[in-house]
């Protein structure tokens, strides 16, 4: 990050983006060699339209160099959040085939204390808590899911899941 601060493109060189990388250090460094020559060499002080517009080129690929580098690395981020919310989802279904239901729980809970609005995790805690015959955590669980915005996939079994599937589906039925 400190290098895109110095110099625009060279986070992205280190992203392995080097095309664009090369392009904005390059696009940088001839509006600030302009900049420089319009301020120093060719004495039209810091008020002439060439300065003004190479002294925005300046600042303009800067920004765009740091938000953009700022913009990859929040991406990368987040992949690899969510390749732990996966690898752990794993270990969390192994380990409930194995009927080693603390330590699925245990896996479970850690990933929605990583991201609460993790359906899936949700509804598999529910299942957890269920078969450990804690039925009021377990609606609590399939309530939580069922609540996020994106919960169409498991809409049918978490109503089953809290015995609501019959009113609901009586409700929609045509008279």
């Amino acid at each position: 990050m400190t290098a895109t601060v110095i110099v625009p493109g060279t986070g992205h060189l280190l992203l392995r983006r080097y095309l664009k990388g090369a392009m904005l250090a390059a696009l940088y460094t001839a509006s600030l060699d302009i900049f420089l020559i319009s301020v120093f060499l060719l004495d039209e002080g810091l008020l002439s339209g060439l300065t003004l517009v190479s002294a925005g080129l300046v600042a303009g690929v800067w920004a765009y160099a740091f938000i953009d580098v700022r913009r990859c690395l929040n991406v990368l981020q987040q992949e690899d959040l969510q390749k732990r919310k996966d690898d752990l989802l794993r270990s969390a279904q192994v380990a409930w085939l194995r009927d080693e239901l603390p330590e699925a729980e245990t896996l479970l809970v850690t990933i929605l204390d990583m991201d609460e609005r993790d359906i899936e995790a949700w509804v598999h805690l529910g299942k957890v808590q269920k078969a450990l015959g804690r039925e009021k955590e377990a609606r609590r669980s399939f309530r939580s899911a069922l609540n996020l915005a994106g919960s169409d996939r498991w809409h049918w079994q978490l109503l089953t899941e809290l015995g609501l599937a019959e009113a609901d589906g009586a409700e929609n039925e045509p008279s």
